[in-house]
């Protein structure tokens, strides 16, 4: 028998971010398995209650090399409320979905289908175990998978560690749980050398100057105030040309980070870049002294695992996953203590050899991560439970 699976392509939609770059970067993996291991990949999005209602139901560009995509005629919390009551829109889904053995929902929620098993991924909690750092509408996932736990069968996340806050915050069996690491986007040579002597004519920064670099959404989570304080330490106490470079888009209160940032005497060496191309970003990460991550908490730390993807040192948090993806080839830093951090910046900078060390280190570590692996893991996933 054909193992048939309904993929949620929703979350490919807009700028992507992380949630959106791991869906498409695993469905188009998943494309690549279909012939070889038997099953048949079933996509579809949802495009929302209000796109619904306005008879717009048209997928994202990115996903047109994504054959036999489904849209689904009811919204998501439309289906869910259906869900306890006879009727035959639920089987009208199923139908349209070609009544899967198995439907994965990839961003926090599952398509209900009657007579399919259901997958749920969890990306993080950071809405139940650090309520303060996300805004209201984040808040209210915790109250959605909770609907969608009525009917599903297993969960799939991204770390070990994101494994047991589910275990603890949720009450989910261990066994239910799948963990499959996620890969980068890039691959070590990207870039020819044509096209990097092309994009640093584009690029408004001057690449001569070392740079640190950090590369997310720039909101409370990421602890980007207390990057910004370290490196005034930093340069306070060395009085070196090293730069910073924050790439991403302003996130949710952010006014104590654009506040930091206004207020360094060192701003003139503080460069935001807002969401940028991914060749752009790909010479950011290629040209870096190092990359620097003192997140407070995260699912995975998929920024880290793409900096080290081009052998850059990294100096992240001692916290959650990004241990687990760093392995031994960073600096592991207290993310409560900006003068630790400031005193890792130092090493870095003023330490050749422990650079060419980590940087060695780095990329031997990223190499153990590969969007076809992350496809295969899944896939096991949704054998397993079929």
């Amino acid at each position: 028998m054909v193992l048939t699976v309904a993929v949620d392509a929703t979350p490919v939609r807009g700028r992507l971010s992380g949630v959106g770059f791991y869906t498409l970067s695993l469905l188009r993996a998943l494309v690549t398995l279909q012939d070889s291991e038997n099953f048949r990949l079933r996509p579809y999005f949802h495009p929302g209650l209000k796109p619904w209602l306005r008879g717009n139901r048209r997928p994202n560009e990115r996903l047109q090399d994504i054959a036999d995509l489904h849209c689904v005629p009811l919204p998501v919390t439309i289906a869910q409320a259906l869900l306890p009551w006879p009727n035959p829109w639920l089987a009208a889904c199923a139908q349209t979905l070609e009544k899967p053995s198995l439907v994965h929902g990839t961003d926090h929620f599952v398509y209900p289908c009657r007579g399919s098993r259901h997958l749920l991924t969890i990306h993080d909690l950071t809405f139940l175990k650090y309520p303060e750092f996300v805004p209201p509408l984040v808040k209210t996932y915790g109250a959605r998978i909770q609907r969608c736990l009525r009917y599903t069968d297993a969960i799939l996340t991204f770390a070990q560690s994101t494994k047991q806050d589910i275990v603890e915050y949720l009450g989910i069996a261990p066994e239910r749980i799948f963990v499959t690491y996620q890969a980068s986007r890039y691959s070590p040579h990207s870039l020819s050398p044509q096209k990097i002597a092309d994009l640093q004519t584009q690029i408004p920064y001057d690449f001569s100057r070392p740079y640190f670099l950090f590369v997310s959404t720039l909101e409370p989570r990421k602890n980007v105030a207390g990057l910004i304080q370290a490196f005034n330490q930093f340069k306070a106490h060395t009085g070196g040309d090293e730069q910073l470079v924050l790439i991403g888009q302003w996130g949710w209160k952010y006014q104590a980070i654009r506040q930091a940032l206004v207020n360094s005497p060192y701003r003139a060496h503080i460069h935001h870049l807002d969401y940028v191309a991914n060749d752009w970003l790909a010479l950011f990460y290629q040209e870096a002294l190092a990359f620097v991550y003192p997140s407070f908490y995260e699912g995975f730390g998929l920024p880290v695992l793409e900096a080290m993807n081009f052998g850059l040192p990294v100096i992240t948090s001692q916290r959650a996953s990004l241990p687990e993806v760093v392995g031994s080839s960073g600096l592991l830093i207290d993310p409560e203590q900006p003068g630790e951090l400031a005193l890792a910046l130092q090493e870095l900078a003023h330490n050749s050899a422990l650079r060419a060390n980590l940087s060695q280190q780095s990329q031997q570590r990223a190499q153990q991560f590969s969007w076809l692996q992350t496809a295969q893991q899944t896939l096991r996933a949704y054998q397993a439970l079929v």
